[in-house]
């Protein structure tokens, strides 16, 4: 647990002193669409320190006091299933521990007050976890397709039929789902993941874009990020 602390502490200074966008902005916004997209901003800002080459960044935000819970950034260089939502719902787990060592019916930490910002659509797996989990509210930036156009490999199920597929049994509706809000700094993690994911456009990618008519999607996305000449693959 101490060294989840520890994580947290590390990344919250590096974001004050790097002047980056600070929790305590988003503290004092009114309004929940200028304070989703403060956090997406800091979701984004601590993916593209941890980890540039995968852009996934996701915190864990209290919305009753709109307080950061715990950060998350893509780790799979330490573990390929650590993706940026699963690496926060973790470290929560770790620094929020159940008082009674019994996480299924008795949590360290009220999920159902929490709301996960991810800087991409959570995949099915990541979906399926803020479902188990019980977050209250889901808030991403770009969506599963547009990480694919960029070239990455994706599942394409939307995080909104993995929802539509919780059931209770006897295959009762579960409404007890997150809220699902998308496109929150749309283009800012957009921009991350082309950026990132040139290294996948190969001739495949091409011949592919070609052949479903979709050039035109790669041109237009092209024209609008600019990126450094040189993008770096730094984890597999």
């Amino acid at each position: 647990m101490w060294q989840s602390r520890v994580f947290f502490i590390i990344s919250s200074l590096y974001l004050f002193f790097f002047g980056f966008t600070k929790a305590e902005e988003c503290q004092n916004l009114a309004g929940q669409e200028a304070i989703d997209a403060c956090y997406m901003k800091i979701a984004l800002d601590y993916a593209l320190i941890h980890n540039p080459g995968f852009p996934f960044g996701a915190l864990i935000v209290d919305h009753s006091d709109n307080k950061i819970s715990c950060y998350g950034a893509n780790s799979n260089f330490k573990n390929k299933l650590l993706h940026g939502e699963t690496a926060a719902f973790w470290n929560c787990t770790e620094m929020y521990p159940s008082p009674t060592n019994d996480d299924m019916n008795n949590p360290g930490l009220d999920w159902s007050k929490q709301t996960l910002y991810t800087t991409g659509e959570p995949c099915p797996m990541c979906a399926s976890q803020s479902i188990y989990r019980g977050v209250a509210r889901v808030v991403w930036g770009t969506s599963i397709a547009d990480i694919n156009g960029s070239g990455r490999q994706q599942l394409r199920i939307n995080m909104k039929d993995v929802v539509a597929s919780a059931k209770l049994g006897a295959d009762q509706q579960d409404n007890r789902v997150p809220e699902l809000v998308g496109g929150v700094l749309k283009d800012e993690c957009d921009h991350a993941f082309w950026c990132a994911f040139a290294v996948f456009r190969d001739q495949d990618y091409f011949d592919a874009m070609t052949a479903a008519d979709r050039m035109d999607y790669y041109h237009k996305r092209n024209a609008k990020f600019h990126c450094a000449k040189k993008t770096i693959k730094t984890e597999l």
